[in-house]
């Protein structure tokens, strides 16, 4: 199962590996949370940074900005989608 992580900085999906899930499922996860990219923060033309520690866990962030839905459509959409969400600003 994801496990996601949600603050008011964004949504970080960690333990897991990205490629586990196919491309389309996360473009159309990017999609519904209307993500893009974001300079300094994101990849080149990417949506989401992803990055492994030296332990080799996996770790994904979407970052939120004006122009994505808000924390809580977030949380909806995440759930909807199966993913096991952790709402940290209440301490979860």
């Amino acid at each position: 199962m994801i496990t996601a992580h949600v603050n008011e900085l964004g949504i970080v999906f960690r333990g897991h590996n990205p490629i586990d899930q196919p491309t389309v499922w996360w473009e159309s996860l990017l999609d519904e949370l209307k993500a893009h990219h974001v300079p300094s923060l994101h990849p080149t033309g990417k949506r989401m940074s992803v990055d492994v520690s030296a332990e080799g866990v996996v770790r994904a962030v979407v970052h939120f900005t004006p122009s994505t839905v808000g924390i809580d459509e977030a949380i909806t959409i995440l759930k909807k989608r199966g993913i096991e969400v952790h709402d940290v600003r209440r301490g979860d």
